[in-house]
C-alpha cells in the first residue's frame, strides 16, 4: 500500500483505510466500475486474513474529498460529549 491517509480498527477486527492502492490490489478487488487505480480509495483490510486482500468500498473524488471523509469519520468516532 502507499501513503495511508487514514486507518482505524473496526469493531469486527478489520481495518478501514483511506489511501491510494497499488494497481495489483485494485485489479484483485475487481473495482473497475470506479474508473482507474488513481486516487484515494476507502477499503477494508483484515490483518488476520492477509491473503484475502482488500475490499474496496468506494473512491473519493479528490484528495480534498478524502480528507473530508477522514474528518467526518473522526467526528463520528468521538463520543458526543467530546464534540461540544
Amino acid at each position: 500500500m502507499r501513503h495511508v491517509l487514514f486507518s482505524s480498527l473496526l469493531p469486527d477486527g478489520k481495518q478501514v483505510c483511506i489511501s491510494p492502492v497499488s494497481i495489483d490490489a485494485y485489479e484483485a478487488s475487481e473495482a473497475q466500475a470506479l474508473g482507474d487505480d488513481t486516487g484515494y480509495f476507502i477499503y477494508e483490510y483484515d490483518e488476520r486474513q492477509p491473503a484475502s486482500g482488500i475490499e474496496i468500498l468506494g473512491k473519493a473524488a479528490s484528495y480534498e474529498a478524502a480528507e473530508r471523509l477522514v474528518d467526518i469519520f473522526l467526528k463520528v468516532k468521538r463520543p458526543l460529549a467530546s464534540q461540544e
